[in-house]
C-alpha cells in the first residue's frame, strides 16, 4: 500500500521549519541607509585620513558648560547635533551601535513601512532622537568640556520605539526604563570613577523616542487608518 507524501512543512507538527530568509532581505531601506551610511563614513576615514579629520571636526559633538569656548567647526556649531552619530571611538563603538540600529530599527521601520513616507518617518525620529541625545548632555554638562561621538543617542531613542511596537505604553516602558536606570548608574558610579559613556546623551536620546514614536508612527506609518 503506498502513501501519499506530504509536504515536509506542512502542519503543525513539522519537525522541519521552513528556511528563514537571512535578517538584511527583509531589512527597511532607511535602516540599511544609515547603516550603510556609518560604515561607509568609517571605512572612508580608514583610508583617507584627510576626509576622517574633517568628519571628524566637523561632526563631533562638544558637551560643555554654557560661556566655555569651543573650537571652530567646519560646518558650524549645529551640525554636530545630528553629525555626530558618524564619529565613532573605536571597532567595539561601532559594532555594538550597529548591533542595536539594526536589532531595533527592523521592528520600527517594519511599522512604518517600506516606503518613503515610512522611511522618511524613521530619519526624522532617527535623527531627532541623536539632537535630543545632544541636547541633554549640553543642557547637564559640568565640568571642562568633552567630546562626544556615536549613534547610540540615536539607537537609544529606537529601544524606546522598539517597546511602543512591540506593545504600546507598557513594551515601551519595558524596554526604556531599564536602560534609562542603567544609564543613571553609569551616570552615578562615573561620580567615582570616570567613564567615558554619554550616559546623559543616552537619556536624552530615550526621552525623545518616547515622546516622538507615536506622533511620528501616527503621522508616517503607511498603513495608517
Amino acid at each position: 500500500m503506498s502513501v501519499p507524501e506530504r509536504d515536509e512543512f506542512d502542519g503543525p507538527w513539522s519537525r522541519t521549519p521552513p528556511p528563514r530568509p537571512p535578517v538584511f532581505n527583509a531589512m527597511p531601506p532607511a535602516v540599511l541607509l544609515i547603516a550603510l551610511s556609518i560604515v561607509s563614513v568609517s571605512l572612508l576615514g580608514q583610508v583617507w585620513p584627510g576626509f576622517q579629520r574633517w568628519v571628524f571636526n566637523a561632526g563631533v559633538f562638544f558637551a560643555a558648560e554654557s560661556g566655555a569656548v569651543l573650537p571652530r567647526q567646519p560646518l558650524g556649531p549645529v551640525a554636530p547635533f545630528f553629525l555626530h552619530v558618524y564619529i565613532h571611538f573605536g571597532l567595539f563603538h561601532i559594532a555594538m551601535n550597529l548591533a542595536i540600529l539594526v536589532a531595533t530599527g527592523r521592528a520600527v521601520g517594519e511599522r512604518l513601512g517600506y516606503g518613503l513616507r515610512g522611511s522618511a518617518g524613521f530619519l526624522l525620529l532617527f535623527f531627532t532622537c541623536a539632537v535630543t541625545g545632544a541636547v541633554l548632555e549640553a543642557i547637564f554638562h559640568q565640568g571642562p568640556p568633552t567630546t562626544m561621538g556615536g549613534a547610540s543617542t540615536a539607537v537609544s531613542g529606537l529601544i524606546a520605539a522598539a517597546g511602543w511596537v512591540r506593545g504600546g505604553w507598557r513594551g515601551m516602558a519595558r524596554l526604556a526604563l531599564p536602560w534609562i536606570a542603567i544609564n543613571i548608574v553609569i551616570g552615578l558610579v562615573g561620580d567615582l570613577m570616570p567613564i567615558p559613556i554619554a550616559w546623559l546623551g543616552h537619556i536624552g536620546g530615550t526621552l525623545g523616542g518616547i515622546v516622538l514614536t507615536p506622533l511620528v508612527i501616527a503621522v508616517f506609518a503607511e498603513d495608517r487608518a
